[in-house]
């Protein structure tokens, strides 16, 4: 296994030197000692490698975090099936919506500025959508409520990605064609003329709410995304292999984007060489345009564990992590008569995190996401862990790896001589 070089000890935060050395991810910890069976660690190599001999899989990395300590970093498999490049360390993936909770904690930075309040109209500082249309059926309607910033953050703002029911409101996201604009202004514009799912905060929907909080950012600090995250997230935490468009030197680092076909097996989707990473990025997609590597993003999971902190630098008060972990689909759940549709194993939702538990009546303080291309995280605060899968396929579902790495951690835990 190749092994992280050592991380620098001095980190240069707005003028300020802090120290850094508390968390490291330059060496692994052995698991037993901590209270993780390495067994059963092990076992959950076994079977994820088999997914990569039986070429389900180009490759797979996985890192977890426990009780502040790298205790396991396996990565199997290839970066670049076609090249035989494998998987190592400094291997950089396409994340997707993983981007979200990233681009939703810099909006609380500035809330936590006094910038907004969450109950805020958008409209306030976006004026393209003072007036809001919903669209049932065939028929347009203006909306009672305004789309507020909270909504943003949980997904009840009644956009989505043009995937919807109704054919109507996918036309709208057709021929608005958001993704084709230059910035987000541009963005911001082309969306403002699709009318809504549903009335804001009445119900839950999947889309393309964060990319407003990208450009919310932007507007409230008058910096790029770009320049903000990496101000503000990406420096302080010491992700340094986290961008929007990847700089040439870590080109070669960059992972091939594969496809299944059941009849077919695997095929490229998207080169390493040639994709929208390495070329001019303009567009900093706050929903889903960001690539990182496993080490980065458990700089960031475990800044959430640690309520807000990492080795002494603080990126969020104790108050606006719990804040964001909270419940905020209470409401929304009981003006429906139908459950939410939120992902299997997920309950509900904070502010950038889904929330999983049994039911929404029995949350558990575990929160998380996942990416298109089935990257995933998962940050547990009931047993101190945090972890990190990074694959490059899609579709992804059928192999249930999701359900499936959260079993195996699971069980890799030991409490009081008891495996959980």
């Amino acid at each position: 296994m190749n092994k992280l070089k050592t991380i620098n000890t001095l980190l240069l935060i707005t003028f300020c030197i802090a120290a850094f050395g508390q968390f490291e991810l330059s060496e692994l910890s052995n698991p037993d000692e901590l209270g993780m069976s390495s067994d059963s660690l092990e076992k959950m190599n076994a079977y994820f490698h088999n997914l990569v001999d039986e070429k389900k899989l180009a490759g797979i990395q996985i890192g977890i975090v426990y009780k502040d300590k790298l205790v396991h970093f396996d990565t199997y498999g290839n970066a670049d099936i076609e090249n035989d490049i494998p998987l190592d360390d400094k291997s950089i993936f396409r994340i997707f919506s993983m981007t979200k909770p990233i681009v939703s904690v810099a909006l609380m930075q500035l809330y936590e500025q006094g910038k907004f309040q969450l109950e805020d109209p958008v409209h306030k500082y976006i004026p393209e959508f003072r007036n809001s249309y919903i669209l049932k059926d065939s028929t347009l309607m203006i909306a009672q409520n305004p789309v507020r910033i909270i909504d943003l953050l949980r997904h009840t703002s009644g956009y989505n990605y043009g995937n919807s029911s109704n054919p109507k409101l996918d036309e709208y996201y057709a021929r608005a064609n958001p993704r084709s604009a230059s910035n987000n202004k541009e963005y911001i514009r082309k969306l403002s003329r699709v009318p809504l799912q549903f009335e804001p905060g009445t119900n839950w929907q999947y889309g393309v709410s964060t990319n407003i909080c990208g450009y919310l950012v932007e507007v409230l600090s008058g910096r790029s995304l770009n320049d903000y995250l990496k101000d503000f997230i990406f420096t302080p935490l010491q992700m340094h292999d986290t961008h929007f468009q990847l700089p040439k030197e870590k080109i070669p680092h960059f992972t091939t984007g594969y496809r299944w076909d059941d009849e077919g097996g695997l095929f490229i989707a998207e080169s390493a060489k040639e994709n929208r990473y390495v070329n001019e990025v303009t567009l900093f997609n706050g929903g889903g345009g960001l690539v990182s590597t496993t080490f980065d993003y458990l700089k960031f999971c475990q800044m959430i564990l640690n309520e807000g902190t990492l080795n002494d630098v603080r990126i969020l008060k104790e108050e606006t992590i719990h804040l964001m972990l909270s419940d905020h689909l209470a409401q929304t759940r009981q003006s429906q008569t139908e459950r939410l549709r939120l992902p299997l194993g997920e309950a509900s939702f904070g502010l950038g995190f889904a929330i999983r538990g049994e039911n929404p009546e029995s949350l558990e303080k575990v929160f998380g996401w996942g990416g298109a291309v089935g990257t995933y995280f998962k940050v547990d605060m009931q047993r101190d862990v945090t972890y990190v899968m990074m694959i490059q396929i899609s579709p992804y579902r059928h192999l249930g790896l999701r359900s499936r790495i959260q079993e195996f951690i699971n069980s890799a835990i030991i409490e009081q001589g008891i495996k959980q």
